[in-house]
């Protein structure tokens, strides 16, 4: 009797170390954010201003030789947004440019940079550059002739400024890389576009046209990214529209309409108190702008003009080697779509 109490005494003693071992073990994994986590990604964004040579130079879009930069009508940006998976390190590098396209020149040399301050880091299998395709911005940066024939050849000004701006967006990005979740959702954006060719769509099949209620497709996919600590913090979409609001007289470098579209976004965001984040435009910080919404009033002083955080996003909805990137086209406030949770 004795020696079997004293067994169960020692088996007894024994399971209860254990017990109180695993709950404190679950109480260090549970406060101990580098070993267990809530988030599946850490997200990181940057921005920095590529706007570029503002006279004299051909714009690109148009194609139109007599179309060339006379002014600003605002300023352009690069936008970039990390994604990577805290467990591996595994991660992807969208950017949006407020420019025509990117090319593969620019992708080249962006590249190239990576490599000589992250290594292998970062390299041509996970680092996309795109563009929202406005029709306002300085030409002569890709290395095709028939895009350099208006600009009357290669422009050095305008190719290293995007580049410039591409490689410290990402940096800026890489260095705020924070654990954060993202959300997806979906609606239809009614008046905001219209079919450029509505007598031509007719020429499709009746069977083929009657599978849409519209003649231009009106569904806008909203992207939300939010850090952990601080909320919301950033959104990417795309919405079909063209980036030809400004005519091919224009001659202000602008980002057209979905360049404005980012920039009221960003100043929705920053007066509904969500965190701003840290921009650069040649290093100087012109404090608050008013962005104009008329030609007639295009042309800001210096004083108006302003640094903006990044809102064009990268869509992640799974492991990072299953990525889907979407174009920042027409951006409107998060009210638009409602919040998935």
């Amino acid at each position: 009797m004795e020696a079997s109490s004293c067994l169960r005494y020692q088996v007894c003693g024994f399971g209860l170390s254990w017990i109180w071992l695993c709950l404190l073990l679950l109480h260090l994994l549970q406060n101990c954010s580098l070993v267990l986590s809530d988030s599946p990604y850490l997200v990181g964004m940057g921005s920095y201003d590529i706007t570029g040579p503002a006279a004299d130079v051909n714009m690109m879009g148009y194609a139109n030789a007599e179309q060339v930069t006379s002014g600003i009508h605002f300023r352009l940006k690069s936008r970039a947004f990390i994604v990577a998976e805290p467990d591996d390190g595994k991660r992807v590098v969208f950017v949006n440019l407020d420019a025509c396209m990117a090319s593969q020149l620019v992708n080249i040399k962006v590249l190239e940079r990576l490599k000589a301050r992250y290594g292998d880091l970062y390299n041509e299998n996970n680092v996309a550059i795109s563009g929202i395709h406005t029709h306002a911005g300085p030409g002569g940066y890709l290395q095709y002739v028939v895009y350099i024939i208006t600009s009357l050849g290669f422009v050095r000004q305008s190719f290293d400024v995007i580049v410039d701006g591409i490689e410290q967006s990402i940096v800026e990005a890489h260095n705020n890389l924070r654990p954060g979740k993202i959300y997806v959702n979906k609606g239809d954006l009614l008046d905001a576009g219209v079919n450029r060719s509505p007598s031509g769509y007719l020429n499709n099949p009746a069977e083929e046209r009657s599978k849409y209620r519209y003649n231009v497709d009106k569904e806008m996919t909203l992207v939300k990214f939010v850090d952990d600590e601080f909320g919301p913090v950033g959104s990417f979409n795309w919405f079909a529209t063209h980036g030809t609001s400004m005519s091919r007289t224009n001659s202000l470098i602008s980002g057209d309409n979905k360049g404005a579209a980012a920039r009221f976004m960003e100043d929705w965001a920053e007066q509904n108190g969500l965190p701003k984040q840290t921009g650069h435009a040649n290093s100087d910080d012109f404090g608050s702008l008013h962005l104009p919404r008329r030609v007639s009033t295009i042309i800001p002083e210096p004083d108006e003009i302003s640094m903006f955080h990044p809102s064009c996003l990268v869509y992640i909805v799974c492991r990072i080697e299953h990525v889907r990137l979407f174009l920042n086209l027409l951006f409107s406030p998060f009210a638009v779509v409602q919040r998935m949770t």
